[in-house]
């Protein structure tokens, strides 16, 4: 399980009634055991700049009800749990037994408005320490570097997280694609049709290796 500094350590928990009272939807509510504000990233507890993106990193533990166990539940425990704090969140998700499960979290800036379309990246099984490259070293770049190792993405020095999220959109558009020009291939029987389909398809493919 992901590790971070006993400095930056906050081990608050947020009673469910709390959880109400910050207006979160009961459905949502009962998908929750428990939850811990375990830690807060900052550049005073976690040794990494603050950028106008980026001023701080919250962590929270959830445990999450045996009933939740789909993906969109998940994701919209998430996103209902995002939306009332500013700063960016990387939850740490646990089984009603207490096991890890994955790590969760939205792609979004300190003070940004979570979008209704903005992805929710999960990493399932991550059992590592947490390992910072040399590249990082700021919040923004290690919500970066993570989200692009959770989406299987290359990471390239320097990137914003907006425009991390851009580029992540655009690969979701072009996979997309790939499927639909799949399909149609597999229909098609027109020799020119389906010339024009599988170089448009190879086409596709060189931009989804040049967006990863």
């Amino acid at each position: 399980m992901i590790e971070f500094p006993q400095s930056a350590a906050f081990m608050r928990r947020i009673s469910l009634a709390a959880l109400k009272q910050w207006g979160i939807p009961p459905r949502i509510c009962s998908r929750v055991k428990t939850l811990v504000w375990a830690y807060k990233l900052s550049p005073a507890t976690f040794h990494l700049a603050a950028t106008d993106a980026v001023k701080e990193v919250e962590v929270m533990d959830l445990t999450i009800r045996d009933t939740c166990k789909d993906v969109r539940g998940l994701a919209e425990v998430v996103s209902a749990l995002d939306q009332r704090v500013p700063s960016p969140i990387l939850f740490r998700v646990f089984d009603e037994g207490g096991a890890f499960r994955e790590l969760a979290f939205n792609l979004k800036t300190s003070g940004g408005a979570l979008q209704g379309d903005s992805p929710v990246f999960r990493l399932v099984h991550y059992d590592q320490d947490l390992q910072l490259p040399s590249g990082v070293t700021t919040l923004e770049s290690f919500l970066v570097h993570l989200a692009a190792s959770m989406a299987g993405m290359n990471v390239r020095p320097g990137e914003r997280l907006t425009d991390f999220r851009v580029r992540h959109y655009r690969l979701a558009a072009l996979y997309d694609e790939c499927l639909k020009l799949e399909k149609q291939l597999k229909k098609v029987t027109n020799i020119g049709e389906r010339f024009e389909l599988h170089k448009r398809f190879q086409q596709v493919e060189r931009e989804v290796s040049e967006c990863r």
